[in-house]
C-alpha cells in the first residue's frame, strides 16, 4: 500500500533524508519490522509499503502496525500512520 506524508503546510515531505520504519505487533510484542523506501515511481511525499509472501503469512487479524519517519540517529521520530490488520485468509493463503 502507499503512504503519502506532508508537512504542516500540506506540502509533500522530502523522504530521501529520512528512514521509514513499519513495526507490526501482536499483543504488544514486536513480530516484524519492515523498512519501506521511497521508490522512483512514487510521487513526492509518497512511499510504498510492500510485504513478501513469507511476511504476509505471519500476519493475523488484529495485528497492529505503526509507521514512523526518523531522522539521522533518531533525533526526530514522527508517527505517520497506525492501524490494525484484517486478514482475509482466502487471499493470504491462496
Amino acid at each position: 500500500f502507499k503512504v503519502y506524508v506532508t508537512d504542516d503546510a500540506k506540502q509533500p515531505l522530502t523522504l530521501e533524508d529520512l528512514t521509514i520504519q513499519m513495526d507490526i505487533k501482536r499483543d504488544g510484542q514486536l513480530i516484524m519490522t519492515i523498512l519501506p523506501v521511497h521508490d522512483p515511481d512514487d510521487a513526492p511525499g509518497e512511499f510504498t509499503v510492500s510485504l513478501s509472501s513469507l511476511e504476509s503469512e505471519v500476519l493475523e487479524t488484529d495485528d497492529v502496525f505503526d509507521i514512523e519517519l526518523r531522522t539521522a540517529q533518531d533525533v526526530n521520530v514522527w508517527t505517520v500512520a497506525q492501524g490494525s490488520m484484517f486478514i482475509i485468509e482466502d487471499i493470504t493463503n491462496g
